[in-house]
């Protein structure tokens, strides 16, 4: 049976191909964002602020599911703003939460990995200790347990999603972008690759179509209010990643170290076994889907 979807953040990296994907099953999809940190496509959306109320009881009636995407996600940013980014990420999902009570919808929330911190252990259960290192990591901490309160207290039908970090076609390069895509922008310009401290961080980097599968696990399933891993289960060093790019692309970029940046985790591993109960299997090769990003980056502005 097809449903009317609400996807908060529609306009962002992953709620954008969210939003491709459901309107390609032929479900009605309702998309609203802020228009702050738009991706690189040309989405269609309603412009809304989920930090709005009385706003977002209107939609979510309207609906039969929510996936909630809308937050500030930029470290940076959120040091330099903590008030605002606590402001949206925590008391716009408390708007979300208590309409969807209020209405009986189904809430799948994007939690992130961040709120872990560095990891304790090789790989990062749902149970590992929380530690989030900045401002950001700890909105959506505070998020991410407020969520599973509701569950709890009310019996919210709700799915934690913590996604670890995603990369594909559409993904913002600017300032506040992600690495990879800040990257190939800069490679292809030859400029500097910027690199905070020494680059030894390591991430646990997925394709965008895993984290799509972490979203139709949590639509589909019921998971009792628990929290989900989705990524790849292997890591790549910083330093690494910015080899590859100016490999891939020829580059003459220098690559360069600067300070290191504040509450910088310095390690992300997923360790997959819940999601894998639902049938998830990471098809990220991260090799060959760094090159398939660049060349369709290189495609995509005609360089």
């Amino acid at each position: 049976m097809k449903m009317k979807i609400l996807i908060t953040g529609s306009g962002g990296f992953i709620g954008y191909h969210l939003s491709e994907k459901l309107k390609g099953e032929k479900d009605k999809v309702i998309g609203i964002d802020n228009g702050f940190h738009l991706c690189k496509a040309n989405s269609r959306y309603l412009q809304a602020d989920i930090r709005n109320a009385k706003l977002m009881d209107e939609l979510i009636g309207k609906v039969d599911i929510v996936f909630h995407l809308a937050a500030q996600i930029h470290v940076d940013y959120s040091i330099k703003y903590p008030g605002e980014t606590y402001d949206i990420n925590l008391t716009g999902t408390l708007n979300i939460l208590n309409a969807c009570l209020k209405h009986k919808r189904k809430l799948v929330f994007a939690s992130t990995s961040e709120i872990y911190g560095t990891s304790q252990s090789e790989f990062m259960n749902e149970n590992h200790s929380l530690n989030p290192h900045s401002p950001y990591a700890a909105s959506k901490l505070a998020a991410d347990r407020l969520c599973y309160s509701y569950y709890k207290t009310y019996g919210l039908d709700i799915a934690i999603l913590r996604n670890f970090n995603t990369f594909g076609p559409f993904q913002n390069d600017n300032s506040y972008g992600g690495v990879i895509a800040k990257f190939t922008k800069r490679a292809f310009k030859n400029e500097p690759l910027e690199i905070y401290g020494n680059g030894e961080q390591q991430r646990d980097y997925m394709y965008i179509d895993d984290a799509l599968k972490g979203y139709e696990i949590c639509a589909q399933n019921n998971l009792n209010g628990r929290p989900i891993n989705i990524g790849s289960g292997k890591t790549v060093k910083i330093k690494n990643i910015a080899k590859i790019i100016k490999n891939l692309t020829g580059s003459k970029s220098k690559i360069i170290h600067i300070n290191s940046r504040p509450g910088e985790v310095e390690r992300l591993c997923a360790k997959t076994n819940f999601a894998k109960k639902f049938g998830f299997v990471s098809g990220t090769d991260f090799e060959k889907d760094i090159a398939k990003y660049v060349k369709w980056y290189k495609d995509f502005h005609n360089l």
